[in-house]
């Protein structure tokens, strides 16, 4: 079975544990293949949607895995049962994946691998409200998109400004594809500035684009 980038990186993450929830699974291609590879022991593939509900279903069946893998028609942590220790939630955005986590009621989750399409900053700032920490981030680039990439484990969380936009870990290593990000950022900025009148306006962009470099020049 073939996994996009994004999605093989977050299988990675799920390595270990012993009862995987994928929300939005989609075609439950990654709880399948968590439990084949021997990631996990069983898995749950959640969706809200009624077509990828039978999709997964049918692939769930194709693969001969009913034994291991539930597939669940249910809305974001809703469905999640006891046994449950690791989550994947893949391919919404960060705000999208903040209200799934603000509104859970488990509290049994030992990690979650969550990508998220955009606005990672909102899961950052949530984490000292629902006992969470960054245990690992990573920015990567799959089919030409960047994507972010969080891990959470229970604990405490303590982010300056800075570290809530960009993600600490991020400041700390600047990888590649992060570094990428920030001067397709820069050249965007740019390009605004090179257009706008207002003065107030140039110079809340003109800071922008100096704390981005500010980031890109302190490289080590």
């Amino acid at each position: 079975m073939h996994l996009s980038k994004r999605l093989e990186t977050c299988l990675r993450y799920t390595e270990g544990f012993q009862r995987l929830a994928d929300i939005g699974t989609d075609h439950a291609m990654l709880p399948i293949e968590a439990v084949l590879r021997g990631n996990v022991v069983s898995a749950l593939a959640i969706d809200n949607k009624f077509g990828p509900f039978l999709q997964a279903r049918t692939n769930v069946k194709k693969y001969q895995v009913e034994n291991r893998v539930k597939v669940v028609l249910g809305e974001g942590l809703d469905k999640v049962d006891a046994e449950t220790d690791v989550v994947v939630i893949s391919g919404l955005g960060g705000d999208s994946i903040a209200t799934i986590l603000e509104n859970m009621k488990t509290q049994n989750i030992k990690r979650f691998v969550l990508q998220a399409n955009n606005n990672a900053y909102k899961i950052r700032a949530i984490l000292p409200k629902i006992g969470y920490r960054l245990l690992d981030e990573l920015v990567l680039a799959d089919q030409n998109v960047i994507y972010d990439v969080l891990i959470l484990e229970p604990g405490q969380s303590e982010m300056n400004e800075l570290e809530l936009e960009f993600g600490p870990i991020n400041l700390r290593d600047k990888p590649h594809h992060f570094i990428q990000r920030l001067h397709s950022e820069i050249d965007h900025y740019k390009r605004i500035l090179a257009q706008v009148t207002s003065t107030d306006r140039k110079e809340l962009i003109q800071h922008k684009i100096d704390t981005l470099e500010a980031i890109v020049d302190d490289r080590k």
